[in-house]
Order: C-alpha cells, then structure tokens, then sequence
C-alpha cells in the first residue's frame, strides 16, 4: 500500500532527477493462431531521457483440440527471437533492435524518428492496479489500439512504441484481438541493477544499423523473392503447381508511411 500511495503523488518533477528511475513490467499476449499463444514478459525503464523496452522472457502455449494446453518456455538467452526499443528523447529517435527470423536471418538495429502518434481521448474510465484510467484510441501503421492510461503517472510512455498520451500507458489492446499488453508491477524508485542508459543507446557492433523504410523494403524484397523461388521449383514439375503468399496482418505494424500493401502473392 505505501509503494501506491506514492506512486498517486509524485510529480513529473521526479524525472529531472538523475536515478531517479521507473520500471514497469508488461504481460504481452500475441494469439498467432486460435490454438497457438505467445506469452511474453517486457520490462519498461524510464528517465528523463531515456526509454527502454525488453523482452526478459517468453513462453508458446499450445492448445489441443480436446482443451488441454502445452506449454513450451523459451530461454531467451539461448535463442535470437528478441527485441529492445531504446528511445532517445534527446535526438527524437527510436532504435529497435531485432532478430529478423523469418526471412532475413540476421540482426538488426532499426532506427526510425520518434513516431508521433495522434491519439483520440474516449469517454470512459476504469481502475487498473488501483490507478484511474482514461482511455484512448489510435490508427498507427494500419492497426487500431485502443489503450488505458493514467494521468497520477505523468509519463507519456508505454509498452512497445507507444506514447505521446499524458500519463503511462497501463493496458493497450488491438481492435483484431491480436496483441494485449497488461500492466504487472510499477516500481518508482527503481533500485534494482542500474540501467546504463547511454550505453545501451551506443552503436551495437552485433547489429546492422538500418532505417526502417530500407528494412521494410528489404525484408518485402525477401518475401518476394521466396514466393519467386517457390513459383520456380513448381513450374518444373509436371502437372504440379503450389501457390505461396505472405500477409503482414498478423505484425504490429501490417503498414506503415511507405507502404501500403499487405498482402503478397
């Protein structure tokens, strides 16, 4: 009780304060299929300026037709299926680090401007953790998220991407039902393992540096050259055809300022 009655009162004032920093941990769920789900844990840290956002674990739960589920943990430490967001708010800048596993299958360090998202306040309200929030809606990159903020946290940072609302994001889901990301613990101070947020921010050599319009461009090119390759192992068969497509519907962001499409055959 005394951690939230804190919380309710300080200021954005605290932010000013070198250490002074926020954690926050999301649950993120990702439905890739009905009967496939992917759970992940992220962890959120803040100060003046700096944000970072991590994968710290992840699990696929799988559900048999009869109703029984399975569960299978995946140690990120072991595998490349990963992603960290640090946001400068210095120089506007938003860096995604990544393990492009689909078709590319190397890392990448995607920077982009700080995205500025336009959100529009709704009516309603609800408690989350004890905190009164509003709620928010938004059209960003060709999916629509409706979100739950809270103004006694005067943070304009979320889970992923998300900012721009005058307080931190408490829950954001898609209107598809695709992605949900839930709040599970604030932390103010943090008094954790410090963060070495420039550190983190420096050039990583593991990563190749790329802008997010090339990196969509080159990862598309990939797509369609797969479905290139396909349709040219199928011509040589006799009496044989196989079709092959790609959608971007089911990724956070199935467009973006650059491109439209989403489909590709």
């Amino acid at each position: 009780m005394r951690l939230i009655i804190f919380l309710l009162v300080f200021s954005s004032s605290c932010f000013s304060q070198i250490g002074n920093n926020l954690r926050v941990e999301y649950n993120e769920t990702i439905t890739l299929i009905p009967s496939i789900v992917k759970k992940n844990l992220n962890a959120l840290y803040v100060s003046k300026d700096f944000s970072y956002y991590v994968l710290e674990s992840t699990k696929i739960e799988r559900k048999e037709s009869g109703g029984d589920s399975e569960t299978i943990i995946v140690d990120t430490k072991k595998v490349k299926d990963f992603s960290e967001i640090i946001i400068n708010n210095k120089e506007k800048k938003l860096t995604e680090r990544l393990y492009e596993d689909i078709f590319l299958k190397k890392n990448y360090a995607v920077y982009e401007s700080f995205p500025v998202m336009k959100w529009k306040i709704l009516d309603g309200e609800k408690k989350i953790k004890n905190f009164l929030c509003k709620k928010a809606q938004i059209t960003f990159r060709g999916r629509t998220y409706t979100a739950w903020f809270t103004e006694k946290i005067p943070v304009s940072s979320g889970p992923w991407k998300f900012n721009g609302l005058p307080g931190l994001i408490l829950s954001v889901s898609d209107k598809e039902g695709l992605y949900k990301w839930e709040v599970k613990s604030i932390t103010y101070p943090y008094k954790g393992k410090q963060i070495d947020f420039n550190k983190i921010a420096a050039d990583n050599p593991k990563f190749k540096s790329i802008s997010y319009k090339d990196f969509d461009k080159k990862r598309i090119e990939a797509i369609q050259n797969k479905i290139e390759t396909i349709r040219a192992r199928s011509s040589n068969r006799d009496g044989m055809s196989a079709g092959y497509s790609y959608s971007t519907f089911q990724e956070k962001e199935p467009v973006n300022e650059w491109r439209n499409k989403k489909d590709f055959d």
